[in-house]
C-alpha cells in the first residue's frame, strides 16, 4: 500500500447512555442545548436541520426513560411560545457533558499511546512477516 499521502487516523468516541433503548446521547444533548440556546423546541430542531415533530418525539421518549421532564413549554401568544430546560435537565446535560469530556480525554490518551506513528511504524513492519 503505498499512498501519496498517508491519512491521520484519529479515535472517535461517541457516549450513549443506555437501557434497553437510547436514554441520552449526543442528539439528545444536541437537542437540549439548541433548547438553551434559542429559547424554544422549534429553533433547536431547525437548528439540527430536524423536523418539529422529530424532536418533541426525542424529547419525550427520553422523559420517559429518565421519568422525569426535560422541558418547560409555555405555549405561543402574541410573542410566540418558547422553552426552557429544567433544573434536572440542565444537571443531566451538565453532567453529560462532563462524561463525553473525560471518555473522549481518556480514549485520546489510550489511542496515543497504541496507535502512534512509531506504533504504527512497527505495525506496518509487522504486516510485512509471514508466519
Amino acid at each position: 500500500m503505498n499512498r501519496k499521502k498517508d491519512k491521520v487516523l484519529q479515535c472517535k468516541v461517541t457516549v450513549r447512555m443506555m437501557t434497553d433503548e437510547k436514554a441520552f446521547g449526543p442528539g439528545v444533548a444536541e437537542l437540549l442545548s439548541g433548547v438553551q440556546c434559542t429559547g424554544s423546541l422549534q429553533g433547536a430542531a431547525q437548528a439540527m436541520h430536524m423536523s418539529y415533530s422529530k424532536a418533541w418525539t426525542v424529547v419525550r421518549a427520553a422523559e420517559q426513560i429518565w421519568g422525569f421532564p426535560l422541558t418547560e413549554r409555555q405555549a405561543g401568544g402574541s410573542h410566540g411560545g418558547h422553552s426552557r430546560l429544567t433544573k434536572a435537565a440542565e444537571i443531566l446535560l451538565q453532567r453529560y457533558k462532563k462524561l463525553e469530556e473525560k471518555v473522549n480525554e481518556t480514549a485520546k490518551r489510550e489511542f496515543e499511546l497504541s496507535f502512534n506513528p512509531s506504533e504504527i511504524t512497527k505495525l506496518k513492519e509487522l504486516g510485512h512477516e509471514t508466519t
